[in-house]
């Protein structure tokens, strides 16, 4: 039995379908379908039931779930055993949103390739959606995410972070003098604000509906430090999380407007699938993590 096919049966056993397996894990549809029919004769059951475009587990299917799960975990635990300390080695995969890579990641990859040399990182951004994905489909081993806390049972929490999130102006800006600011004032300014889908952006959308009002950024931007940069050259107003501004705020370059109408906080929050097995390689990132917070918190079931 190759653990290729069971990594591929996993693969559609969580997205119902062959065809976006195949773009995911880079096979043909057919080399995808052919690895299905030899897992399911060397089992002597079918996995799947196949109706139309619907693809579903069998009972047979829903049987082995669990243990091609066990399996995978097991073959990287062996792995795991086998190596000294001194020789962890590997990939490490890890998903982010963008608002974490662009501040927290460069100092952390820099702490983390001094102790683990042998590992190779390979990372990528994606929204919050995306990454639980990743992590569902064994795509990535880490979600680092920015997002209102996240119950989800098949996942577990290793660090947990509130942030919150504040309105910015450029240094001089009118508004900037004044105690509070409203949201009916707000509306009227230009501003440059992260794409909609992002938790952030998303949790503004939804107090301005709170109050009947609706903002129409003049720039939709994914990159929040890009937006930091361009309040700082006074080309409008934004909404970011304070850890993205600290430093400029610091410096005086931009100023921090107090809404009373509109309190937003985030969880910045590193996640692992319950059925994963922590490689040397995972620890070794959350450990790090967890040294750069003011408050680490233990490992809950998210």
């Amino acid at each position: 039995m190759e653990l290729r096919n069971i990594n591929t049966f996993l693969h559609i056993a969580e997205l119902h379908s062959f065809s976006r397996t195949a773009r995911q894990l880079g096979y043909s549809q057919s080399a995808v379908s052919s690895q299905i029919a030899q897992l399911e004769a060397e089992l002597g059951a079918p996995l799947f039931d196949r109706v139309g475009k619907t693809v579903r587990l069998t009972g047979a299917g829903e049987t082995f779930l669990g243990y091609a799960r066990t399996l995978l975990a097991t073959v990287e635990q062996a792995q795991a055993a086998l190596q000294l300390p001194q020789q962890i080695s590997g990939r490490l995969r890890i998903a982010l949103a963008d608002s974490v890579c662009s501040t927290f990641l460069p100092d952390l990859l820099q702490r983390y390739h001094a102790q683990f040399p042998q590992v190779e990182l390979v990372l990528c951004t994606a929204t919050d959606d995306g990454m639980l994905q990743m992590l569902t489909t064994n795509q990535v081993d880490l979600a680092y995410t920015l997002d209102h806390p996240l119950l989800q049972p098949t996942l577990v929490r290793a660090v947990d972070v509130p942030e919150p999130v504040c309105f910015i102006a450029p240094a001089g800006h009118p508004l900037a003098a004044r105690d509070t600011v409203s949201l009916e004032e707000l509306v009227q300014q230009e501003f440059l604000l992260t794409e909609r889908g992002m938790s952030y952006r998303d949790a503004l959308d939804q107090c301005l509906a709170a109050h009947g009002l609706q903002l129409q950024p003049y720039l939709e931007l994914g990159s929040a430090a890009l937006l930091c940069q361009m309040v700082e050259r006074g080309m409008g107003l934004s909404f970011l999380p304070e850890y993205i501004v600290r430093a400029a705020l610091a410096a005086g370059t931009l100023a921090r407007l107090n809404v009373p109408d509109c309190r937003v906080e985030m969880h910045r929050q590193l996640f692992y699938h319950r059925d994963k097995w922590l490689t040397p390689q995972m620890k070794g990132f959350i450990a790090l993590v967890r040294e750069g917070t003011a408050q680490p918190a233990a490992p809950t079931q998210a």
